[in-house]
Formats: C-alpha cells, sequence, structure tokens
C-alpha cells in the first residue's frame, strides 16, 4: 500500500473511482493515442455527461480531468505504483493496481467516519449496517411520530433483523422509555404490516404478544427490547431511521 505522504488527495481518488468503466470497456493505450480532447470527450461520455445533466458531482470531475492532456498523464500522478511493475506493463493493468489500492483507502475512510459518526449520535442514536437511527427531542402518538420522521426526511424505526433490535433498546435504555415502531395492523389481512404495506418478517413480541391486536392496532419497543401491542394515541418517545 503507497505510504501516507504518497497517497492521491480525494479529488484525485474520486476521478480514478469514475474512470473505473474505462478499464471494463475501452484501451487507454488507444485511447491516449488519440487527440487531447477526444479521450476526456470518451470519459466523460461514458460515465459523466450523458444522464446526469446538472449534476454537481459530474461537473467537479469534468474540471478534475481536465488537468490532465491524456490518460498517461493521469497515470503519472500516482508515481509509486509505476516501481511496482515492469517496465513493460500497460497503462490498464497500471490503473487496474491504482484502483485496488484506492478501494483499500476508500474502505479505511468509510470505517472512520463510521466511528466518528457513532461517537456524534451517542446516546440518542445508532449505525447498523446501512441504517442511522436516531430519537426525536420532541414525542407524540402514531400520526405525530411519523410526520415528525417525514418532516426529516426519514420514517418511524422498524427493526428488521436482531441487530436492528438491540440498537433501538440501546437507544431506549438511556432514559428507561418506550417508542413507537413503524408497524400497524391490517384489520383486513389480520396481521401487522410496515408502513409501505409490506408484511414482517422479524418480530420480537414479549410472552403472551400480541394479545389484542384487532384493537391495539400499534407496536411500542420497551427498553428490554421487547415488542406490544398498543392502541395508537399514546405519547411515545420518537426514533426515526435513515438510509446511509
Amino acid at each position: 500500500m503507497m505510504s501516507l505522504s504518497s497517497r492521491p488527495n480525494i479529488q484525485t481518488m474520486l476521478i480514478f473511482l469514475m474512470l473505473l468503466q474505462l478499464t471494463l470497456g475501452v484501451s487507454l493505450q488507444e485511447t491516449s493515442k488519440s487527440a487531447p480532447q477526444d479521450w476526456l470527450q470518451s470519459a466523460c461520455m461514458l460515465i459523466m455527461c450523458a444522464p446526469n445533466n446538472g449534476d454537481p458531482r459530474r461537473e467537479m470531475a469534468i474540471q478534475g480531468l481536465q488537468q490532465f492532456s491524456n490518460p498517461s498523464e493521469l497515470l503519472a500522478f500516482s508515481a509509486p505504483n509505476q516501481d511496482k511493475l515492469g517496465s513493460g506493463t500497460n497503462e490498464l493493468e497500471l490503473l487496474k493496481l491504482q484502483i485496488k489500492e484506492l478501494r483499500i483507502q476508500m474502505d479505511i475512510l468509510k470505517a472512520t467516519f463510521v466511528k466518528v459518526q457513532q461517537a456524534t449520535l451517542a446516546p440518542n442514536g445508532m449505525l447498523v449496517g446501512d441504517k442511522m437511527f436516531k430519537r426525536s427531542d420532541s414525542k407524540g402518538d402514531f400520526q405525530a411520530a411519523t410526520g415528525n420522521c417525514a418532516h426529516m426526511n426519514g420514517k418511524l424505526a422498524l427493526p428488521r433483523n436482531p441487530e436492528e433490535n438491540e440498537a433501538l433498546k440501546k437507544i431506549l435504555e438511556q432514559r428507561n422509555e418506550r417508542a413507537i415502531l413503524g408497524t400497524m395492523y391490517s384489520t383486513a389481512e389480520k396481521k401487522f404490516k410496515d408502513l409501505n404495506g409490506h408484511s414482517l418478517q422479524f418480530f420480537n413480541w414479549a410472552p403472551g404478544e400480541p394479545n389484542n391486536p384487532g384493537y391495539e392496532k400499534c407496536v411500542e419497543m420497551h427498553p428490554n427490547g421487547q415488542w406490544h401491542d398498543r392502541i395508537c394515541d399514546i405519547g411515545w418517545a420518537i426514533i426515526c431511521e435513515f438510509s446511509i
């Protein structure tokens, strides 16, 4: 792996990742023989320009690519890789090696970001997989809770597996409170469904629950992580979930 001092900056890392598609379908050696603007136009058409009009990320990438007159100049921006390959190695192989190293660096950055986010969210939030759970500062019944989360571009939290259930449990333990979950009983189908109308695949009912689903159509989670069916007009803690 490259040393810290020799690693490319973030903009260059993004440029290399955007050029990944070129390694699958375009010969960089052939491209480098064309006019300087031809290779840039090819990269632009394949990756950035066609369907994403107005995307600021596309504009940033184009500006970054315009620094280089050809692919060779771009590849040379990470010179330490040249020492790892023989003099006869072509640019395509070099680019593949650089992409592999950049993926490793991106994984490290992602892991660091997750740790920072966990510290920032505690004790009122948790990261689990591709979800972030965050406790709202307000309380409310089912209708108020769904509206509160929607206002923040999220939705009312609903655990889909034991790991997510444990995350919500830890949030509730902090204040020894109960929270409303993002599910409701369907009288027509006689089962609990999520807010998109899909049947639940994961439950964590307390013993004897649900004990009155025809009347108690909502579900609350207790600090021990267990679920209880309840009427929907109680004031609960509100925990929202966000996809990340």
